[in-house]
């Protein structure tokens, strides 16, 4: 009897490899899909399984679970939205989210406490709304999925920390300047009603992509249409340090859109097309000293 229950958990497990192989699925489990974490030098991030050839892969955002995995992916024509996400301690394959289908979607952000993910979305905007270059929308989570999108306002590029302040690319003076600055969103009844500049010492150029630390204390922004980070440290008296050239540091000047993983230990972020990431020391080890 107990030959015949092994033998039949053998030929489930043959059969479900079988399956696994026919598909081209890798089995993955565990924290980032199971892969080596990094030191202080960049890597691509799951080469073969999440960065694969002829796709450009800009943005990413885990929930602060880190069991939901979101992506913006690009082939040159068609920018969608892929997720995945740990079902039975296994991740599933990517696929596109189903409530962007129909517009070209992009940069999503998922907030701490899991409720909220925005997003660029091409749609166009309700009716009274003014149409901008680059809108965001965002999708409310309940027991049966995420909410169909709701418009929030103009802005490109969303990051939040743990208390729930939200920061965007301004958009609102590109018509009229040509630029565009980073700022802190304020926010009512889930609309953007204002945008608070930040004040980053030494201005280069258009400053875009926010990407805030989760306890706040620094930003990582790029300066050339969505290439070349720079980070800054928050000071203790809220104002920010000098700007970084993270391209003196060892960073590609083509690197660009930054994103820090909810706990805090890593830094994903797009150079030429691939999806890397680094262990956050290689930033915070930049903190001008006392």
């Amino acid at each position: 009897m107990k030959r015949s229950i092994v033998f039949l958990i053998c030929t489930f497990m043959l059969f479900g490899s079988i399956i696994a192989q026919k598909v081209g699925y890798t089995i993955l489990t565990g924290k980032y899909f199971g892969q080596k974490t990094p030191g202080p030098i960049p890597e691509v991030f799951a080469p073969g399984i999440v960065s694969v050839p002829d796709a450009k892969y800009i943005t990413v955002t885990f929930s602060s679970k880190e069991d939901e995995f979101y992506l913006y992916r690009w082939d040159g024509a068609i920018a969608r939205i892929l997720f995945s996400r740990i079902v039975n301690g296994v991740w599933t394959t990517l696929d596109e989210v189903g409530f962007t289908k129909g517009y070209k979607a992009m940069e999503p952000h998922i907030t701490f406490d899991n409720k909220t993910i925005y997003f660029i979305w091409d749609k166009p905007v309700p009716t009274g709304e003014q149409e901008t270059p680059f809108k965001i929308w965002f999708s409310e989570r309940t027991s049966k999925g995420w909410t169909e999108p709701d418009y929030a306002g103009a802005g490109m590029f969303v990051s939040s920390d743990r208390e729930g302040n939200i920061y965007t690319t301004d958009m609102t003076s590109v018509m009229t300047t040509g630029k565009t600055y980073l700022s802190k969103v304020k926010i009512e009844n889930n609309k953007f009603v204002g945008y608070e500049k930040l004040s980053i010492p030494q201005y280069y150029g258009s400053q875009a992509h926010p990407c805030i630390a989760p306890d706040g204390s620094f930003m990582i922004f790029d300066i050339d249409s969505g290439h070349h980070l720079f980070v800054s440290f928050r000071k203790n008296d809220g104002t920010w340090g000098d700007a970084i050239d993270l391209t003196d540091r060892g960073f590609d000047i083509m690197a660009g859109g930054a994103s820090v993983t909810p706990d805090g230990k890593y830094l994903f972020f797009n150079c030429k097309g691939q999806l890397w990431w680094v262990d956050i020391k290689a930033i915070t080890e930049l903190r001008p000293k006392k």
